[in-house]
């Protein structure tokens, strides 16, 4: 079956109905060729299965498998998965990242409670960011980390933000260095040699065209506002 993913098309047969679920609102059935083409075996899928949580089912562990290949196959597209909870916001997309158990998602549900339909979730663990013609734009995958949210939606990237947890909120302007060691570690770097000096070449590229913020917060609603007043422009 082929996908329209981040404007590549991309042929993979899921067997599970979580992956078949979650990747049919990104069917593709125009003429273009495959540009990436994933095939796992059952014994790859198992073998990952065995290596997490106890309890997570065949289903995830398929979503799982696929997303990291996925994640890899797309770096010589100028594109990068990242780990994190994309929103739209008046026509830009808008990510944010963070460690696990911080809550990404949870401030992204802030944004949805405090500023209401003019949020969409366009995906709230795997969305891909694409360097097209030197500017950014965020995309949908159908690879939803468990969450559910997994919407086919592009838009051009207007910031990403990486959490920290504080008692109180401030943002500011990440510095060169945390932005790398940050991406690198939110997105694919278990990469060949080859494929990591494309991979800095494509954060380099990134670095030029969109704004990097650091946002310290609380759970309080507040924490939406100061972090829709420090990077929308």
């Amino acid at each position: 079956m082929k996908y329209l993913i981040a404007d590549l098309v991309t042929e993979f047969e899921p067997k599970h109905s979580n992956l078949i679920t979650l990747a049919k609102p990104f069917e593709y059935f125009g003429d273009r060729k495959s540009d990436i083409s994933i095939s796992l075996s059952d014994e790859y899928i198992n073998s990952m299965l065995k290596r997490m949580v106890s309890g997570t089912s065949i289903g995830a562990a398929e979503e799982f498998s696929y997303a990291g290949k996925f994640c890899k196959s797309i770096i010589k597209f100028n594109a990068m998965l990242i780990h994190s909870s994309a929103i739209e916001y008046n026509g830009k997309a808008y990510l944010f990242s963070a460690d696990s158990g911080v809550g990404k998602s949870t401030h992204t549900a802030l944004w949805r409670k405090a500023f209401g339909n003019d949020v969409k979730m366009i995906n709230d663990d795997k969305p891909v960011v694409r360097i097209i013609d030197g500017k950014a734009v965020a995309y949908g995958t159908p690879f939803d980390g468990g969450s559910g949210i997994a919407n086919n939606i592009s838009a051009p990237l207007g910031a990403v933000v990486f959490i920290e947890r504080g008692e109180s909120n401030s943002i500011r302007k990440a510095e060169t260095s945390e932005i790398i060691k940050k991406l690198y570690f939110s997105t694919a770097h278990f990469v060949s040699r080859n494929t990591a000096d494309k991979m800095l070449t494509n954060f380099e590229s990134l670095l030029l065209c969109t704004d990097f913020y650091i946002l310290t917060c609380n759970m309080d609603i507040s924490a939406a506002y100061t972090a829709r007043n420090g990077i929308v422009k």
